[in-house]
Order: structure tokens, then sequence, then C-alpha cells
């Protein structure tokens, strides 16, 4: 096969996924198809696009596709392998940790999920030590074909909602290694904000940050971050998936017709706060620009809507306040993470991979950017940071009820 030119994949792992061939392919058919007989026909590979540098690089998705004869006769039948590559050096309590993923599928705490947010269903795992974990997949169809109505996306929050919501107050018993408190990583932003304070007429610096007011209002952003991370211990601590939006997300239903919320992309959960959750859909969303930015607040009404509505599915009745702060301090911290990242724009030739990432003309990202900012901007206004809403009852307990429906 040709090199995928992704970094972080060998040629070892390369010369591996080449070799797939019929007989390995059979039993992984077998389950998706739920046909002890079935026996793979023929079949073809194709590479599938892997978000921003294939995660934290290392990780190749490709979708397998065929035919099988069956009891019944032809069935046709498409699963997806997903290789995490070994990364050296990444501990499991670390961010990032190249198997988070596959330890999260093999754990109770993906088995176990009960409710309509559901993690993709996995067929096998496949570990070479010192090498990769393949994870084989279900191949997932969106029911809205990616382009989901407001309505979908406060479906979409509720079912985060009653995932997280049935959390809150056991995290203390989670005690797998590689679950840890997911924090923000402020590396790279420092560089960007220095950029744009010393030269603010930079072309791609003033497309962005046009006004001296924008600028002002990032360095005021940049120098309150210890508070904004730190405020977020006044939040609920709960289990998140902390990448929930659209591109990993799968409006299905059963055969029932109950309405779902199939997830991908489990390496970034981790111990997080209420309302981190609900901030990713909406950042990400407006970020990969799947939803206008012109209409975010539309947007935030009806996840955060969906949202409270899913943790009071599941019993927790906590102020309306806190899920909103919690709400608030995701976007805020998410995004000050995300300004490091702009230093990519500043290499010309990075601008095409910008703008098939996001599937938007480069110019219209710059665009979209600004706009962006501006939003968080306003949010930073809504955050009270002085006062601290009340999150627990008088004897120091969650006021959580219990877990399900």
């Amino acid at each position: 096969m040709a090199s995928l030119n992704l970094p972080g994949i060998g040629s070892a792992i390369e010369q591996r996924i080449a070799s797939v061939d019929g007989e390995t392919l059979t039993p992984i058919v077998r389950t998706v198809l739920d046909d002890g007989t079935a026996t793979v026909a023929e079949w073809h590979r194709t590479p599938l696009h892997c978000g921003a540098g294939g995660g934290y690089f290392g990780t190749a998705l490709f979708r397998f596709e065929g035919t099988a004869a069956t009891r019944s006769g032809r069935s046709d039948w498409s699963v997806v392998l997903k290789v995490l590559a070994h990364r050296p050096g990444e501990a499991p309590s670390g961010h990032p940790y190249w198997k988070r993923e596959a330890e999260a599928y093999r754990s109770d705490l993906l088995e176990d999920v009960e409710g309509p947010l559901v993690p993709a269903e996995l067929y096998d795992v496949d570990e070479f030590p010192g090498e990769a974990v393949w994870l084989w997949l279900a191949d997932l169809t969106d029911e809205y074909d990616d382009d989901w109505p407001l309505e979908q996306y406060r479906r979409a929050a509720r079912h985060l909602g009653q995932f997280n919501g049935g959390y809150i107050g056991e995290t203390d018993r989670i005690e797998e290694p590689w679950v840890v408190e997911r924090t923000f990583d402020f590396g790279t932003t420092a560089g960007v904000v220095a950029l744009v304070d010393q030269v603010p007429d930079d072309p791609i610096v003033r497309r962005q940050f046009p006004t001296a007011e924008d600028r002002e209002r990032l360095l005021a952003a940049w120098q309150a971050r210890e508070r904004f991370v730190d405020a977020r211990e006044t939040v609920p601590r709960t289990f998140c998936h902390f990448d929930a939006f659209g591109r990993n997300l799968f409006a299905t239903s059963t055969a029932d017709g109950t309405l779902r919320t199939v997830a991908i992309d489990w390496d970034q959960c981790g111990l997080a706060r209420v309302g981190d959750d609900a901030g990713a859909l909406v950042l990400l969303t407006l970020m990969f620009f799947d939803w206008p930015i012109d209409r975010a607040d539309e947007l935030e009404r009806a996840v955060l809507d969906g949202y409270r509505e899913g943790l009071a599915d599941v019993g927790w009745d906590g102020p309306a306040a806190v899920v909103s702060r919690g709400y608030r301090l995701h976007v805020v911290n998410r995004w000050l993470e995300w300004v490091g990242a702009l230093r990519v724009y500043l290499d010309d030739g990075l601008h095409d991979w910008v703008a098939d990432l996001v599937d938007r003309p480069f110019e219209d990202v710059l665009a979209g950017n600004r706009e962006l900012h501006r939003y968080v901007f306003d949010t930073i206004d809504e955050l009270e940071l002085g006062e601290t809403p009340s999150v627990l009852p008088d004897d120091g307990a969650p006021n959580r009820l219990k877990r399900g429906y």
C-alpha cells in the first residue's frame, strides 16, 4: 500500500494493515452480521479522514467493506478499523495517552453505559505490543447526514446531560489508572498572545484580532487564565467525553425507534465538570463551522436547555446557575487552549490543510474565527467569578439521586 504519510504511523504498521486479508476479516464480519457461518467473499479498504492531525498523531482510520456469503445469501458489510499507534513516554495518568480509548472500551465504564448516549459498538480489539492497538468498530451513519437541525443539538445535549449526570457523586469510585482529571494545555497559547500583542499588523493577526479592543480583550483573558481554571473547582465533578460535538457524535435510532446518540473518539474522556460536555458541543461546533456563528446564541440556548433536562432526567437537581457556570468556564478555557493552535495559520503551507479540515476557504476561516473570538469575549462577560454558586447541600454530598432513569 502507498505510504499513509501520517505522523506516528510507521512502516511496520502500514505493512500490517496491508496484510489484512479475508481470513483476518471473517471473524469480525461474522460479528457484524451476527452470522457464525458468514464467509468474506470480496472486500476493499478505504482510508478515512482523521481529524486535526490524526488526533494526537499516530491515529489512522480505515473503512473495510464488501460482501459475504451467509445463510440467507450474499450480504453487504462494513466496519471501521481505528489504529492507535504506540507513542513512547505517554503514561496512563497523562494527557495525551495513546491507549486511553482502547482502555475505555475494555473497561466497565463504557461497557455498562446506560441511556441514549452510547459508545460506538466495538467488535474486536487487536493489540500488537510496542507497536499499536487496533479497534474494530461499527461503521456508523448519521440520520441527518451530518447536517443537524437545532432540535438534534438539543437532543444530543440532553443525552450528554443524562450521561454526565449518572456519574455525579460517583467519580471517587472510578479507579481506572487512565481516568484522570481533564485539564487544559495553554503551553502554546503564550506565544500566540505575545505575537498578537507585539505584531498586531501582521496580516493573519489583523484579520483575526482587527481592533485594539479585540487584542486587549485577548490579553485580559490570558491574564485571567488561572482564575478561569481555578473557578472550575466550584462545579461538581463527573465523567465526561470531553470532545463531544457533531463530528464525534451520530444521531441514530434503534429498531424500535428509540433515539440515541452514538459517540466515537473517546481518547479525551476523563474526570471533568458538569457543563464541560455542553461547552464542548457548542464551542467545537462553532470552531469547525458546523453551525452559523451569527446564530451562536440560538445554539447555546438549545444545548443548555437540553443538557439541563438530561441532568434532571437522572435525578440531579442542582442549581441552573452551576450548569451555566460550568458551561461558560469550559468555553473560555477550551478557547484559550485553542488559541495556541492558531500559530499554524502563520505557515502559508498549512492554509490549504486548515481549509480542508473545516471545509471552508481559508479567508472564511479567518473571518469566522474573528466572530468566534468575540462570542467568547461575550461569554467571559457573563462569567461572575467573584461569587461561588451553591453546589453542595449541607451534608457535603452532591445533590444527586441515582444513576439511571
